[in-house]
């Protein structure tokens, strides 16, 4: 970009190369959290970890916009990665003796022991179908937002990005009293969290104009932030340590694969059905999946202990043998 030799395909190959990071990073991160903060810190750690992002979200798009305006893309860019020389510091300074790691043999499970793992556990399967169907029909506010405020209300961009703020707000609201939730962390509040989420995006869709739109959205953001708040924790602490990594690794694909899939639809169905009715039927289709997964999974929970893998794995190759 300094050099304004920009190409497209130059953003897909980078793009692409940040995917697979993030494909590594990211469930190895997740299952991490736990070894830095113990179990008893957790939820205050996803909190905090969720603040800091929304935080980003309020303050990084002004502070890129005015960076870009006085200097260019590029020194934006260069910046920003300048940013992650503090975070790798840190990384490279924690103390091992001090992380509350879990005794357990070395591990050699595969991710097809991890899916058999997950797969016997009906609690970590509710909460993963609930957050598939709520994540890739509900979570699109880049594509709500935008035709909401361009072509339902004739707003410019300007007001379109202040909804982006607006919606921020509530998640960071979401994820500062989401720690203070934490006894109600089960699957069968994080189901109900991913209904009432369902319901007021829906009642949006019928929002009479800008403002009520506007006052709706950090309602929205409040409850889904507390919903995939409880439902990252949840999984984390019920899973065995041995096998924490891959689990958060389906959880992840789970919790973002929905979104590419489920987009284009979305688009295709706001050109040819309008905005307020395609909001209208995510929102149903979240709702109905949520509510079908509590009806049949609301009595089967497990203890919030996590459960071996060895005795899960070897109940699960028990039952094959019989």
């Amino acid at each position: 970009m300094l050099l304004n030799q920009i190409q497209i395909w130059h953003v897909m190959f980078f793009a692409f190369l940040l995917g697979m990071g993030n494909a590594i990073d990211a469930p190895t991160r997740q299952s991490f959290n736990i070894e830095v903060v113990g179990k008893e810190d957790l939820p205050n750690a996803v909190g905090l970890n969720s603040t800091n992002f929304n935080i980003g979200r309020l303050l990084g798009p002004g502070l890129s916009g005015v960076l870009i305006a006085a200097y260019g893309t590029g020194f934006s860019f260069i910046l920003n990665g300048i940013s992650y020389l503090g975070v790798m510091i840190a990384l490279f300074n924690i103390r091992e003796r001090e992380l509350f790691t879990e005794a357990h043999e070395r591990s050699s499970t595969k991710i097809r022991q991890a899916f058999e793992y997950v797969s016997a556990r009906p609690d970590i399967i509710a909460v993963m179908l609930t957050v598939f169907f709520a994540t890739s029909f509900g979570l699109n506010f880049n594509i709500f937002n935008t035709m909401m405020a361009t072509a339902v209300f004739d707003k410019s961009a300007a007001e379109y990005g202040l909804l982006g703020s607006i919606l921020a707000i509530g998640s960071l609201s979401g994820a500062i009293v989401s720690a203070r939730l934490e006894k109600k962390r089960d699957p069968r509040f994080v189901m109900r969290g991913a209904m009432l989420f369902s319901l007021v995006l829906i009642i949006s869709s019928f929002a009479p104009n800008y403002i009520t739109y506007a006052i709706l959205l950090p309602i929205i953001g409040f409850i889904a932030l507390v919903t995939f708040i409880a439902a990252n924790t949840m999984v984390q602490l019920r899973t065995d340590s041995a096998i924490r990594g891959r689990v958060m690794g389906i959880y992840l694909t789970v919790f973002l694969g929905g979104t590419p899939i489920a987009s284009p639809f979305i688009g295709w169905m706001t050109q040819e059905l309008g905005t307020r009715i395609t909001i209208t039927i995510c929102g149903t289709i979240a709702f109905t999946a949520a509510a079908l997964v509590y009806s049949k999974y609301k009595d089967k929970g497990v203890a919030p202990e996590s459960v071996l893998v060895s005795d899960v794995l070897e109940a699960a190759y028990e039952d094959k043998e019989d």
